[in-house]
């Protein structure tokens, strides 16, 4: 029997700072993939048990990373290897500047997961590893199966299904960008529903595909297909996802979404639709020029309600921005507004062109959406901090909020509840948010 460890690190226990709290799926799908002669245990360190790399009783310690909780991995990394226990780290951060990483770490998993970690199993097992393994992020998902839910820590508020993988945008601040072969793929429909089956019993299902409803016409009839045959399931749980604006122009895709159960839309407005310049500064051409009003009265109108996603920082936001988006997502009637800092991911097209700035942070423990980390043109962090405070204080006050609450009470009792468990948790999520924030502030030089 193989003893392996597998860890998402951190040094930030999320259990209550995000209003929707659901589990990652990468080191699921690897155990998935890893043979029964193995032993694992898994150290989720967002909101479970923290590894402790001194005492752990393990052969071989597999880590996920994200940028915020890199130098915790590269803690653990370094403090195994002195132990002589092997060591592999994937995700997008190390995909980026895999040098870093193996500085502290036996070997990188770039790219997609689960083909370089059967190759890496086989090549441990035989006693010699490579430094990289690279998995092209373009393969068919036909064997990808479902993630071992066991691998998915119950301390998270919502389970989270994937239904299919890639994107074809190339937004200059999202970390898919790192992933230079990215093409989307589906998951075969009986897989997708096997897993529904395991989690069946929740309230609420987080469906985590970068964009749910893909990108052809062909991507959505396949969806189309798919809806159908989870409505004939009947399962009991409402669900939510994120998509581009292009579904608010799909009423058939948009009223079966809805027998389904989902309730709720993840869309990245990102800036005013009319903001020519920071959509094309975040290379979101699709979005430019869009009549935000009708998109959201045309997914209102099929139910589905609109968690409207948008960045604050771009360098065409002047101090005057935070009142005009509140103006525009107000008329827009927006259910529930998300405002995140313009963030530069290491290995993104933004993260570049502000590094030549000298704006860019790589002081990576203090990379969060939620916390301002670069150089603003018009703000400083202080600024920036107030600004994203008083857009959120214009939806999440009992005035706004109730207003809210009319409108879904009569149409989906299950939204409502949904709305109002978002807004408590929001609620105690931005004080938790500000404390980082200032936190965060007082170790970096403003910029004047």
């Amino acid at each position: 029997m193989i003893k392996l460890a597998m860890v998402y690190p951190s040094r930030v226990k999320e259990t209550k700072g995000e209003e929707l709290l659901y589990s990652p799926l990468a080191l699921g799908y690897l155990a998935r993939h890893t043979p029964d002669y193995y032993h694992i245990t898994l150290y989720d360190e967002y909101v479970g048990t923290d590894l402790d790399p001194d005492t752990v009783d393990a052969d071989l310690v597999a880590v996920s990373a994200i940028t915020p909780g890199i130098s915790r991995a590269y803690e653990i990394g370094d403090r195994l290897r002195k132990r002589g226990i092997k060591t592999i780290i994937g995700g997008a951060h190390v995909t980026a500047l895999p040098d870093e990483a193996l500085q502290h770490f036996d070997t990188v998993c770039q790219g997609e997961g689960e083909s370089p970690w059967r190759e890496y199993l086989k090549d441990y097992e035989k006693g010699h590893t490579k430094q990289t393994y690279y998995g092209p992020m373009n393969v068919s998902l036909e064997n990808l199966g479902t993630p071992r839910r066991d691998m998915c820590h119950p301390n998270y508020q919502y389970p989270s299904v994937l239904t299919s993988r890639g994107c074809a945008y190339g937004c200059s601040f999202c970390y898919l960008t790192v992933f230079k072969e990215r093409k989307y793929r589906t998951i075969p429909h009986d897989t997708i529903l096997e897993d529904l089956d395991m989690v069946k019993d929740n309230f609420a299902v987080i469906v985590t595909d970068e964009n749910f409803i893909g990108y052809s016409e062909k991507d959505m009839e396949d969806r189309k297909i798919l809806m159908e045959k989870i409505i004939r399931k009947k399962y009991k749980f409402v669900w939510g996802c994120q998509a581009t604006t292009t579904l608010a122009a799909q009423p058939e895709l948009m009223d079966l979404m809805y027998r389904s159960g989902c309730r709720g839309v993840f869309i990245g407005f990102e800036s005013s639709a009319d903001d020519e310049e920071g959509l094309k500064q975040i290379r979101k051409h699709h979005n430019i020029g869009l009549d935000y009003t009708e998109i959201m009265a045309n997914l209102h109108k099929h139910n589905l309600a609109v968690i409207a996603s948008t960045i604050l920082g771009l360098d065409s936001h002047t101090k005057e921005y935070p009142k005009k988006l509140i103006k525009e997502l107000k008329k827009a009637k927006a259910d529930f507004p998300r405002v995140f800092f313009a963030t530069a991911w290491p290995g993104t097209p933004l993260f570049e062109s502000l590094e030549k700035e000298g704006r860019a942070n790589r002081n990576w423990d203090e990379i969060r959406k939620d916390v301002p980390s670069i150089k603003f043109k018009h703000f400083t962090h202080e600024e920036a901090i107030a600004a994203r405070k008083e857009i959120l204080d214009a939806f999440f006050n009992v005035f706004s909020m109730s207003k809210v609450i009319a409108n879904w009470i009569f149409k989906d009792r299950t939204l409502l509840l949904m709305f109002i468990k978002m807004s408590i948790r929001n609620r105690i999520a931005e004080i938790i948010k500000r404390r980082r924030q200032y936190k965060s502030e007082d170790k970096i030089k403003r910029p004047g």
